[in-house]
């Protein structure tokens, strides 16, 4: 029977991508109440996986569930069709790509129940799902398992799902082994089983053999891809091993994408090479390969790492001109290579420039400024910035807190210390072990090392377990106090907490002491060193010696320098 206008306007309709969700639902509704005859249906499926793969689809899953339903019901009580393997398949599969797999697999037992008969593209589907989410086991049972059981032959397709699953967490052994299973039900891998392969064995740095890999496809008449050649370029890189690759794409007629540029100028970047970097930027843009945002970005930031950032903006301005917008990933490594190169004004117009433009920072580019305005006093700003960025739906981490609690501290407001800290604990956000050493430092500061022993012993009750900064924050506190007693609590009470003081710990106490010529008490913790096994050094025993000569104490002097 020939298709109806109908079904050939959803069909088209469907086929072009851009049907919109109000489109869909007057079709579906015009295909429901079709008569004499009613369609088939494959004009239903056309729309369901047009809504699956609509770029917000999750946004509508309740309206794709609720038309699954009334198709389901409709069929039971008219000649309406009935949904069939590959509805039930897109069903599952946008359950799937929805992380609800557990719908999914209610939908598969559905299926079952109603006495269809499952083959291999509704268990692929199922297979995805759980290899998502690395449940390799499950999946590995339902292909040599459940599959036979219900007279279902696995498909190449469905054993590349899973080795792809395998070699993506390393267990590349694994998934030869079921290549071997494979072979045994007369199914022949393709370049897709390959290429998981490839990936597999370059993630485990074994790059020599991804290279025999390809070797062994293309004896077996299996035609590499772009896929293939990127993978392995990739590899290379990762591991340090830039090599030419390109010759061989050519000479196969596999031309390289901008995947395969952007690889390759990555690679270049983490070895350093930055002027290959930029001489494969421009041999993309001859060879009429137009380099996009991630392209751009990776070399943006290997030159800001450099302290590279006059040329850094150079390259921004070139890829606006060829128009490449920056997007928030860009600006976050041209505002953080600003700010370490101490270059906050431009740094602040580069932010600016984001905010006009509509483009919502993230939480770590919001992070890096507060920070950045922080270490230059500018902590009102600082905490203005971060009230706009919670209006704005942007979420502060501990590291945007700390950063202004430092800026506070470092001013000497300890009002703004306190209230800045509790307003973080009213929003909900669990203070952690870099927060509570911010907070004690601040204390300190103040000459409440008191208070600041109870804000640890705070962390303890709140289940922070301190570190050796923490500890180290105290001890100087203690040691600028001129409290050789609590220093020596402190330092029992980090061996039995399991912090072992280090070398710079003991030094720095030695220093404090040293400065307020408090020379037995620092020589008190040089004793506490040695025992500790820590070796002192010069720089522990200089402070110590200058302090006993200025004092006269020559044989103390000359005993010390025996010791040492």
């Amino acid at each position: 029977m020939r298709p109806s206008q109908l079904e050939l306007i959803v069909k088209e309709r469907c086929r072009s991508g851009t049907i919109t969700l109000e489109e869909a639902l007057h079709f579906f509704h015009r295909l429901l109440a079709a008569k004499n005859p009613a369609p088939p249906i494959v004009p239903f499926n056309n729309l369901f996986n047009a809504l699956v793969c609509m770029k917000n689809s999750n946004d509508h899953y309740a309206t794709i569930f609720s038309l699954f339903n009334r198709l389901s019901e409709a069929q039971k009580v008219s000649h309406s069709p009935s949904p069939n393997v590959f509805t039930y398949s897109i069903l599952i599969r946008y359950c799937t790509q929805m992380n609800r797999l557990a719908f999914g697999q209610i939908y598969f037992g559905r299926f079952i129940k109603e006495g269809q008969r499952a083959d291999a593209f509704i268990f692929n589907a199922l297979l995805k799902g759980l290899c998502s989410e690395n449940r390799i086991h499950e999946a590995l049972t339902l292909v040599l398992d459940k599959m036979p059981k219900l007279a279902c032959r696995p498909n190449v397709a469905s054993y590349n799902i899973i080795i792809d699953g395998l070699c993506k967490l390393g267990a590349v052994s694994k998934a030869f082994i079921l290549i071997e299973q494979m072979l045994s039900e007369d199914l022949v891998p393709n370049v897709i089983t390959y290429n998981s392969l490839i990936n597999g064995l370059c993630i485990t740095g074994e790059i020599r053999r991804a290279e025999e890999m390809l070797q062994h496809m293309h004896s077996r008449g299996h035609e590499p891809n772009t896929v293939t050649y990127n993978t392995l370029i990739n590899g290379l890189c990762k591991n340090g091993e830039i090599k030419e690759q390109l010759r061989d794409m050519f000479s196969r007629g596999h031309q390289p994408t901008v995947v395969t540029y952007t690889t390759l100028v990555d690679g270049f970047c983490k070895k350093g090479l930055l002027d290959k970097a930029v001489e494969m930027l421009q041999c993309m843009i001859s060879k009429g390969i137009e380099p996009n945002v991630v392209t751009y970005s990776t070399v943006m930031d290997a030159l800001c790492k450099e302290g590279e950032t006059r040329k850094a903006m150079v390259l921004l301005r070139v890829m606006k001109s060829r128009g490449k917008d920056p997007d928030v990933h860009t600006y976050s490594i041209l505002i953080y290579g600003l700010c370490k190169m101490n270059k906050l004004e431009d740094a602040k117009k580069l932010f600016h420039e984001m905010d006009s433009k509509g483009i919502l920072p993230n939480t770590v580019l919001c992070s890096i400024i507060v920070d950045a305005l922080c270490k230059t006093g500018e902590a009102d700003d600082a905490e203005k910035l971060l009230y706009q960025m919670l209006d704005k739906g942007v979420t502060p981490n501990h590291i945007t807190y700390s950063s202004l609690i430092n800026g506070y501290s470092k001013l000497g407001c300890w009002k703004d210390t306190i209230r800045v800290f509790k307003d973080m604990i009213d929003r909900g956000f669990q203070p952690n072990v870099v927060t509570y050493g911010s907070m004690m430092n601040a204390m300190c500061k103040q000459g409440q090392t008191r208070e600041a022993e109870k804000m640890l012993n705070l962390m303890v009750r709140g289940g922070t377990k301190p570190d050796l900064v923490s500890y180290r924050i105290l001890l100087l506190g203690y040691a600028n106090d001129g409290n050789l007693a609590d220093v020596m609590n402190i330092l029992d009470r980090m061996q039995l907490d399991s912090v072992a003081p280090d070398h710079t710990t003991y030094t720095f106490l030695i220093v404090a002491f040293a400065k307020y010529r408090m020379v037995d008490d620092a020589m008190c913790v040089l004793k506490r060193m040695k025992q500790e096994g820590v070796k002192p050094d010069l720089s522990t025993y200089s402070p110590i010696l200058k302090l006993l000569l200025q004092m006269e104490r020559v044989d103390d002097a000359r005993d010390l320098v025996d010791q040492a």
